[in-house]
């Protein structure tokens, strides 16, 4: 039992001013009478490690380690899962945080606080700690059952816990995963749909049903529900590049090129993304597509010697003698053994330039370049050959 009047609160906030904001708050209110603070998620899991903690609250955009990430710590460390975590978040940022973290937070507070709202959310909160319901005492039966390994008695709990909870899209998720354990697929499926069904904002089920269907190669369904998904996150990115690869393997390009699109206009990190879709492009000859992400991501790193020589390679594989030259050289310019390329890859690049200048009759520059060959290797077979025909 949590005695809200004398509860051990941590508060988790970048902003000293909010910290003590908080703070403030909490002793005008007579809450509790141990506060602690905390700069970021990880200054806060080290207090978590060392003291015992009865709340935290918890803001959700912080350097380090971001609420969220923190939350999920929390949630699965057997000591501190059952901890009440109530987050604080800004109005624009409300709809990512409750579809990121769903029910795992007790209650959310909305900038800018005030002291009414955060008096009614802590007595929710603890008051719920101390007597939680049927639902929530069948749910962690459930989890002792699923952590000692009977998971046939942990979906028995569950099932009497969406008794009393019948449209709860967590509970229904815990349901679809404990049968998952058991492999159950047709059970699986029927739970998560469900979760979705009754809840448009659990992306949590959805990206799980993404992952069922491709388990199952089942593109066109993991496609379907993929494309529901409302917040673009780390998770949506690479979720959407493995569909994208896999829907090219099937002969789906045109489907697969789309996503990419759509996750370059959408995704801040545009260029992690751009680099994984020119490598899976390069290896599936969709070069047509590559050809303007290639230039654009020169043009941004122009320092980047990898980006040139896989352009001198798509120009080489579509016929574009020219402009595989004029990347080949770029390369050969600015690349150095053992930062950028290997000795033998500069060896290829080199003996590529040669072998165009061969077919160019400029014999002079095939020398140079032969000349830098074998002055990396003196015994380059290839490069010798080359010459004694050139002479």
């Amino acid at each position: 039992m949590i005695d809200i009047n004398t509860m051990s609160v941590l508060i988790v906030d970048d902003m000293k001013s909010m910290r003590l904001s908080i703070r403030n708050m909490f002793k005008q209110l007579q809450l509790g009478n141990n506060i602690r603070h905390a700069e970021n998620g990880r200054e806060a899991l080290k207090i978590l490690d060392e003291v015992h903690v009865d709340m935290a609250v918890i803001d959700w955009n912080m350097p380090v380690m971001n609420g969220i990430e923190l939350l999920n710590k929390i949630r699965s460390t057997r000591e501190l899962r059952d901890m009440p975590v109530i987050m604080i978040t800004a109005e624009a940022e409300r709809d990512i945080v409750i579809n990121v973290a769903e029910s795992d937070i007790d209650a959310y507070l909305l900038k800018p606080l005030t002291m009414k709202s955060l008096e009614e959310k802590v007595k929710i909160v603890i008051y719920s700690a101390n007597n939680p319901d049927k639902a929530t005492v069948h749910l962690h039966k459930a989890r002792d059952f699923e952590e000692s390994g009977d998971i046939n008695s942990a979906i028995e709990e569950t099932r009497l816990a969406l008794q009393e909870r019948p449209r709860a899209s967590r509970i229904l998720r815990n349901l679809g995963l404990l049968y998952q354990k058991i492999n159950n697929d047709k059970m699986t499926e029927k739970c998560l749909q469900k979760a979705v069904a009754v809840n448009k904002e659990d992306d949590v089920s959805r990206f799980l049903l993404v992952d069922f269907y491709l388990k199952n190669n089942d593109l066109l369904n993991a496609l379907h529900f993929y494309e529901q998904a409302r917040v673009l996150g780390s998770q949506i990115v690479s979720k959407g590049v493995e569909i994208g690869e896999r829907l090219i393997d099937k002969g789906m390009s045109s489907q697969a090129l789309e996503i990419f699109t759509r996750l370059m206009k959408k995704s801040k990190d545009t260029v992690s993304i751009r680099d994984s879709v020119i490598n899976i492009c390069m290896q599936s000859g969709e070069y047509e597509y590559v050809k303007q992400l290639l230039t654009n991501l020169i043009e941004e790193q122009p320092e980047r010697v990898d980006l040139k020589l896989k352009a001198a390679r798509l120009y080489t594989e579509t016929n574009e003698p020219e402009k595989a030259l004029e990347y080949y050289e770029s390369v050969n310019i600015s690349a150095k053994i053992d930062r950028d390329l290997t000795a033998e890859e500069l060896i290829d690049v080199k003996l590529k330039l040669a072998k165009s200048y061969i077919e160019k009759k400029r014999p002079f520059i095939v020398e140079e370049y032969l000349n830098q060959i074998l002055k990396i290797d003196p015994k380059h077979a290839a490069a010798l050959e080359l010459r004694r025909a050139n002479l």
